[in-house]
């Protein structure tokens, strides 16, 4: 693969448009196989070693978050994750839909132990989307091949290089297999699992001891009829807690 193109041998090179879901998965476990590889070369030192950060927080719901502003906040939590420039031949790509403030990039560049700030800067490449709506960052870099193209020619290489998001969803993952490197995160296809319902369940099937509750919820009707249901099952419950399947904090 180069530039977000896949090939295989034989083929010519294909884009992610042309890629079925079946097909999507397959490239993306093919990336996820280097992953250990990746690790690995993190404590080699190596002078073609980078780390993407892509902190995209992708909900079922983008509403939820309120506004751009809420999006930007979540987006700059991952700053801590400059501390990997004490690496001296590390590079960090950091991508943010809006320009993080020049004073917050120095804030945390002065932390870094033993490092001088003005270096540990030159490894340092900030991406702004410039698009501050309330849309996960995935999906605004998704709509933009052109900069994925320039995030990825900030890659050194790919085989040393991994994706760091906030989330992992499709989305996620789609942007994985265009920059043609791993993604450190959960596989999007296990992600019902960590939903509250899905945890549930999986403790059910299980026999693993767990609150009394209903799961998957979908309207005002569906939680009264669980509240009764409930209180039918034990009478003396005079209390009880709704929480949202996914949610951020």
């Amino acid at each position: 693969m180069t530039g977000g193109l896949w090939t295989a041998p034989g083929e010519t090179a294909r884009g992610l448009s042309t890629l079925t879901e079946e097909e999507r998965y397959r490239y993306f476990d093919q990336l996820q196989a280097r992953l250990v590889g990746v690790w690995d070369a993190m404590l080699m030192n190596h002078e073609d070693e980078s780390v993407v950060v892509i902190p995209s927080l992708t909900l079922e719901g983008s509403e939820s978050l309120g506004s751009g502003t809420m999006m930007q906040a979540y987006e700059e939590r991952f700053l801590f994750l400059l501390i990997l420039l004490r690496e001296p031949r590390l590079r960090v790509v950091y991508v943010t839909s809006m320009p993080i403030a020049p004073e917050i990039v120095e804030y945390y560049l002065a932390l870094l132990p033993g490092v001088i700030p003005s270096h540990a800067r030159a490894r340092l490449s900030l991406i702004a989307v410039n698009d501050a709506a309330a849309v996960s960052l995935s999906a605004k870099l998704l709509a933009r091949p052109r900069l994925l193209q320039r995030i990825a020619a900030l890659i050194p290489n790919p085989m040393r290089s991994h994706l760091v998001p906030y989330n992992t969803t499709e989305l996620e993952r789609d942007v994985a297999i265009s920059l043609g490197i791993p993604m450190y995160g959960a596989d999007p296809r296990l992600a019902p699992l960590g939903s509250k319902s899905g945890c549930r369940k999986l403790f059910a099937e299980l026999d693993v001891p767990h609150p009394l509750g209903v799961e998957n919820l979908h309207t005002l009707d569906d939680l009264a009829d669980a509240l009764v249901a409930m209180r039918s099952e034990r009478p003396a419950m005079d209390s009880a807690i709704v929480k949202l399947n996914d949610g951020v904090s």
